[in-house]
């Protein structure tokens, strides 16, 4: 199995955080100014994703440090173009100014829901990292809208899963504030993975299976045990040794 491990990094993680899972996953979305990121942040995981070999990707999301991106809002496709140009536009300086490049782009949050949710805003995003960026590969949902209409598009798509999400019957996931948002028990993220790989479903919260493929699976570093949980994929989609936790 060859499936990609990406995790949201330089949202305010503690530096040994973004240090054990960058040395865990092949791609990192690394927050660009939006509900997280700074010059700072920006420059020090770029530098440390090209010291590994790890896949650079812009992060953007909503202006909105306070709920981390992770507020639901209206948006329109002005609005959403400016966020893209303004944050994808930041990490490429970076990235250049490091003598390294930006791979992919992965909306953050709030705005990634909200994307998927209308045509019109699905469209906007990918006509504009078509016309801006078409060598960027985008991570979408896997199933989704953006998905559909980056591939008619004729742009590199990898389908996103999530390993500690919850999984609604529909494919979607649970919301942040259901009970069942998370799943942070490393057996069961092992057994999700090899569900995932074997038969190319999860569970849902109700324990039915739902169709997911996957391209790549993210982690998100603010979960409990995200490093644990990131070095249980790595070792299932790898097949290398579990290595001692490092933070």
């Amino acid at each position: 199995m060859t499936i990609d491990l990406n995790a949201d990094l330089g949202e305010h993680e503690p530096r040994a955080r973004t240090r054990a899972l960058m040395r865990l996953v092949t791609s990192a979305n690394i927050a660009c100014g939006g509900h997280a990121g700074t010059p700072e942040s920006m420059e020090f995981c770029v530098r440390l994703a090209k010291e590994l070999g790890v896949h650079i990707g812009a992060h953007p999301g909503f202006s909105d440090s306070t709920g981390f991106g992770r507020k639901s809002r209206e948006v329109e496709k002005e609005e959403l173009a400016m966020i893209l140009l303004q944050q994808v536009s930041a990490l490429q300086a970076v990235a250049g100014a490091n003598d390294a490049r930006v791979d992919h782009v992965k909306l953050h949050g709030a705005l990634y829901h909200a994307v998927e949710s209308r045509a019109v805003l699905a469209r906007c995003y990918v006509d504009t990292v078509k016309h801006y960026w078409p060598e960027l590969r985008i991570f979408a949902f896997a199933g989704g809208q953006v998905e559909s209409v980056a591939r008619r598009a004729g742009l590199e798509v990898w389908s996103e899963a999530f390993a500690e999400r919850g999984y609604l019957d529909n494919a979607t996931l649970v919301r942040r504030t259901h009970p069942k948002a998370l799943v942070t028990d490393a057996h069961e993220v092992a057994e999700r993975i090899r569900r995932l790989s074997m038969f190319g479903e999860v569970l849902s919260i109700k324990g039915h299976p739902v169709r997911v493929h996957a391209d790549t699976i993210c982690v998100h570093a603010d979960t409990p045990n995200a490093i644990r949980i990131a070095r249980i994929i790595r070792h299932a989609i790898s097949g290398e040794e579990l290595l001692p936790e490092r933070e």
